[in-house]
């Protein structure tokens, strides 16, 4: 990309463009201006075609859309389509519980998560200590 914004700098002022082709021959310089025209056609050209394609989608969506109003469908029902029949993974939920323990220097402490998964560390040691399960640390 460096090179494209470093020729259009030196294209862009008519002194720059002088100092760059002092040294080139009238017969080059026109066989180089030919080229340029060349490319210069087929851009238009391509800009046409993709008018006339954007031109004829916006035909269909017009179409579409009056075909839609004849027979009253919104857009929102075309999402409900697509909604009911969604077949995702579901997520399921885990209950949380608040748990209370005695860590290293003999605090109570009440901490909040599920009966599955990870411990804080002095939750474990507690656990391996008294050789309780986790769910007789559950407040009620």
């Amino acid at each position: 990309m460096k090179l494209l914004d470093e020729l259009h700098h030196r294209l862009g002022s008519k002194s720059r463009i002088r100092s760059l082709f002092k040294d080139v021959s009238v017969q080059e310089l026109e066989k180089i201006l030919n080229r340029l025209k060349e490319v210069h056609k087929e851009k238009l050209q391509s800009r046409v075609k993709e008018d006339a394609k954007r031109q004829k989608k916006m035909k269909d969506i017009v179409a579409i859309h009056k075909e839609m109003a004849e027979l009253g469908i919104t857009l929102s029902d075309l999402d409900n389509i697509n909604d009911s029949g969604k077949t995702g993974k579901r997520r399921r939920t885990v209950a949380k519980h608040t748990f209370q323990y005695e860590d290293s220097a003999g605090q109570t402490v009440r901490w909040e998560g599920s009966t599955t998964g990870r411990l804080p560390k002095d939750f474990q040691e507690y656990l391996d200590k008294t050789q309780k399960k986790r769910i007789e640390c559950i407040i009620k």
